[in-house]
């Protein structure tokens, strides 16, 4: 017998909130308004303070007493334990996918990364290449079997809103990131297994160290 899930208003309003914080739509320091949430969503008070409550337990939502709750700023040490293990699983993810791929994905991945490249030559803007490159990287990865490890990878890239992107159009940082791209296909293909993991661990840290100084510069300022 199916046993049925029933969602609470407070998870709901947890699971909202969240999506919103780190998509960004909710930039950091943003003040959350108990009444004004209740009105959004169509609830008591109550449900509000404890999905604020549990979003400040995950450290997405800090509570200053007799001052009201606002959206967590992303600190540079923060991004850098984000990005250690991040460049370990995203580097596991391909050693374990690339054995697996068949001609099928690899021309599957050659359309997206093509798609890709169309989008920065069009002047797409920044969501759209990011979601682009998002997505070359999370088909491979989902070819690896391994569901838990794809979905730790899944969570841990949800934070990629609360931080700059790594690709923003026509600039030698994007141009790197296309190079690298086609690096870690190239490798696939040839069925180069150290090569494309190296290669994805290196294109990882290059574009990790570059978000990090952003920030850093950022925090300084």
């Amino acid at each position: 017998m199916e046993t049925k899930t029933f969602e609470t208003k407070k998870d709901y309003i947890v699971k909202a909130l969240r999506e919103k914080i780190l998509s960004g739509l909710y930039q950091p320091g943003v003040r959350l308004k108990t009444k004004d949430l209740a009105h959004e969503f169509g609830t008591s008070e109550i449900p509000v303070r404890e999905a604020i409550n549990q979003l400040s337990s995950a450290g997405l939502v800090e509570v200053i007493p007799h001052v009201g709750a606002t959206t967590t700023r992303i600190s540079s040490r923060d991004l850098q334990e984000i990005f250690q293990i991040r460049t370990e699983l995203e580097s596991l993810a391909t050693r374990l996918s690339a054995p697996q791929l068949s001609s099928s994905d690899l021309h599957a991945l050659e359309n997206i990364q093509a798609m890709l490249e169309q989008a920065v030559e069009d002047g797409s803007p920044p969501a759209v290449l990011n979601a682009m490159n998002r997505e070359f990287h999370m088909y491979l990865y989902r070819k690896s079997g391994n569901r838990r490890l794809v979905a730790i990878i899944d969570d841990l890239w949800n934070h990629a809103g609360r931080y700059p992107a790594p690709l923003t159009g026509h600039d030698d940082n994007t141009a790197q990131s296309l190079q690298d791209h086609r690096g870690i296909l190239a490798c696939l293909q040839a069925g180069d297994l150290d090569g494309a993991t190296l290669l994805t661990e290196q294109h990882k840290q290059r574009s990790f160290e570059r978000i990090l100084s952003q920030v850093r510069h950022t925090e300084l300022s």
